[in-house]
């Protein structure tokens, strides 16, 4: 990779957000402002997707007149370093594609508590939770359990359970 006349030697790690990551031997992962970098070159296949939205899985390399050539199993694409708005290793997902994605979370808790004494109070507590969120919205599924002993007197035996979904449809309204 050429910046500003120095050639910089390392493994193009990814593009993105404007910014070309090179990892190298001697400096560890470095991040270089992507309007400075005049050339680029990658032996090993990477893909590409374009400001366009093109993507391409290939080699990158560039040309004396500055053009980058993708060249890939489909055919070669031609176009410049400022034109390619992201990379990430060939065969792995698209991290864009990946942060729109609905991911699930789940949570469990469990409570014992007991006192001994003037009175004997026991109590039991058990909870569980499954979130399912996406960038705009939030569905939830929770359940909770709580039961308390007091000198072997069931002083509290309650059940919930419900269901949340929340959308951020338009920006500051939900």
């Amino acid at each position: 990779m050429t910046k500003n006349g120095a050639r910089l030697v390392g493994t193009v790690t990814k593009i993105e957000g404007e910014k070309v990551y090179l990892a190298t031997d001697y400096a560890g992962t470095i991040a270089i402002v992507q309007a400075e970098v005049v050339s680029i070159e990658t032996t090993t296949p990477i893909t590409v997707r374009l400001v366009g939205g093109t993507n391409m899985a290939g080699t990158l390399a560039t040309s004396p007149s500055g053009q980058v050539t993708i060249t890939g199993t489909d055919g070669t694409i031609t176009t410049s370093v400022d034109r390619v708005a992201s990379t990430w290793s060939a065969g792995a997902p698209d991290s864009a594609v990946e942060s729109l994605r609905r991911k699930w979370s789940y949570t469990v808790g469990v409570d014992v508590t007991g006192k001994s004494g003037k009175s004997e109070q026991l109590g039991t507590a058990v909870s569980a939770r499954a979130v399912l969120a996406g960038p705009s919205d939030k569905l939830q599924f929770y359940s909770a359990y709580n039961r308390q002993e007091t000198d072997s007197v069931k002083s509290s035996d309650q059940f919930k359970a419900g269901i949340d979904y929340a959308n951020q449809f338009s920006g500051d309204y939900s």
